[in-house]
């Protein structure tokens, strides 16, 4: 089993919608993959058709005393999901406690999920910013795969994100972390500068791939698919597809 998280230090840069079409894409290859969204906005499922109305997931699992994978759906297109799940506000603070408290359990949950499974890839979608969820993540995985836009605010963050890796590198010196830019924009001047000025500035860790801006993503979510499934010839799929392959190269 490997496991990769994907974090960002700032919202709105396409992280969820990365990690859905990288999970779908990875499955292609013929990995096992299994998503695990531990973020309490409970938005990953979207992606994959699964029902809305189902209010379990890993935290109200946890919550409950029941095996943290135990609510894990296959979804149509062969990927396995685990939903955050729908708590209240007290209870996102009694699971954000447990986490603290216990910051392995998640790594204990995802080897029992994927016992039967062992080349499965793991895909954590995360909350923005340092959190509890961050830290168990970061606690149990491979590859820490940080999304970035070519924009003057993801520029501004990557102090913070660099440092984030540093100190889990001091704790865990197996942790691999790579940048992923997303959203990229050959006609925006202003983008390709930010572009290459990140391209120099984080050298080795940023990964050769980036996701092209392409609206057959958002046409892809409003129909609960994939890109790759719902256009496989547009840019956007062939990106995903060599990100894909890159991770997968990560993650043997």
């Amino acid at each position: 089993m490997s496991v990769v998280v994907v974090a960002s230090m700032k919202g709105g840069v396409g992280k969820t919608t990365t990690t859905a079409n990288l999970a779908f894409a990875l499955s292609r290859l013929g990995r096992p993959v299994l998503v695990v969204d531990l973020d309490p906005q409970n938005s990953l499922f979207l992606h994959f058709g699964l029902d809305g109305s189902n209010r379990d997931g890993l935290a109200v699992a946890a919550l409950d005393g029941r095996p943290w994978h135990s609510p894990a759906l296959m979804s149509d297109s062969g990927v396995l999901c685990l939903p955050y799940g729908l708590l209240r506000g007290e209870q996102v603070a009694r699971f954000e406690r447990l986490l603290n408290e216990n910051p392995q359990a998640l790594g204990e949950a995802l080897r029992a999920a994927c016992a039967a499974e062992p080349e499965a890839i793991v895909l954590i979608d995360t909350p923005p910013g340092p959190s509890p969820y961050l830290k168990a993540a970061f606690e149990c995985a491979d590859l820490a795969l940080l999304v970035l836009l070519a924009d003057g605010g993801s520029y501004a963050t990557i102090p913070a994100m660099e440092a984030w890796v540093d100190e889990w590198h001091s704790q865990r010196p197996g942790l691999r972390a790579a940048y992923v830019l997303n959203q990229t924009d050959a006609s925006s001047p202003l983008a390709r500068d930010v572009a290459e000025v990140l391209r120099q500035r984080l050298a080795h860790r940023l990964l050769p791939v980036g996701i092209h801006r392409d609206e057959a993503i958002g046409e892809a979510l409003a129909v609960q698919q994939s890109v790759i499934e719902y256009d496989p010839h547009c840019r956007a799929s062939l990106d995903f597809r060599q990100l894909a392959a890159a991770v997968a190269r990560e993650c043997p």
